[in-house]
């Protein structure tokens, strides 16, 4: 009679601990490895988020009207351009009529013919509070009593008064609603004047902003500070940019 064949019990016992060892660290493993991609894909939104936002800001920073731009409380302001033009004539206070060589482009033509009324008017500004859009002693555009054309690329604005203002390179400005980029908690949101505030990110955990070199001909200087935080790894990307605004007065 030949004896049975099998396992021991501790020989089974013994199969089994060592099967646990070798699938805890296959689990080890593929969790090690899944984390990792998973950290891949948060890091890599979150700076995607952040190229987003400072390439959203340096745009519409760039094309703020001269001295324009400050930074207080937490808040990036400015007063956007709507369009450029040289005026060729100083108008009488009594009846503020401004004449304007606009550009021959035709879009540009097309950006005045469609419409400037109610836009501000800005010669020679020097500060921030020469700005103040709201303010009575702000020059408005009331009335485009002539529009530009390709043959006489000039127009004729009735403005609601002249403040005397000079300019260096007689140039003239139409700028619109103040826009605003603030920091509220980790949410930084943008602002047109004192309307709904449309978030742009929640991950903002730091925002510096440094404005220097206003003047009459001088470029201005904008420097961001801005730091993104991830909500659930607490991972932190640091970025600095800066940007120049035109100051062509």
């Amino acid at each position: 009679m030949q004896p049975s064949k099998g396992f021991t019990l501790i020989e089974m016992i013994m199969a089994l601990v060592i099967l646990a060892f070798i699938s805890l660290g296959i689990g080890a493993y593929l969790q090690l490895g899944a984390r990792g991609y998973s950290d891949t894909i948060d890091r890599e939104r979150l700076q995607s988020e952040a190229r987003f936002v400072i390439e959203r800001m340096t745009r519409e920073i760039r094309h703020a009207a001269p001295n324009s731009v400050s930074f207080s409380n937490g808040c990036l302001s400015f007063y956007p351009v709507v369009l450029t033009g040289a005026y060729l004539n100083e108008p009488d206070p009594i009846d503020p009529v401004l004449e304007v060589l606009v550009s021959p482009d035709s879009q540009q033509m097309n950006l005045w013919n469609s419409g400037v009324n109610g836009n501000h008017a800005a010669v020679g500004f020097v500060s921030v509070s020469d700005y103040q859009a709201d303010a009575g002693e702000s020059m408005m555009v009331e009335a485009l009593t002539k529009a530009p054309t390709a043959a006489d690329p000039t127009a004729t604005l009735q403005l609601s008064q002249w403040l005397g203002d000079r300019s260096p390179g007689q140039r003239l400005y139409l700028f619109s609603d103040r826009v605003a980029f603030c920091q509220d908690g980790n949410t930084l949101v943008r602002r047109v004047n004192n309307g709904a505030a449309y978030a742009l990110t929640d991950t903002l955990s730091r925002f510096n902003v440094a404005v220097s070199g206003a003047g009459l001909n001088s470029n201005g200087l904008i420097h961001l500070e801005l730091s993104f935080r991830d909500p659930v790894s607490q991972e932190s990307s640091d970025y600095s940019q800066s940007m120049q605004v035109i100051n062509v007065l």
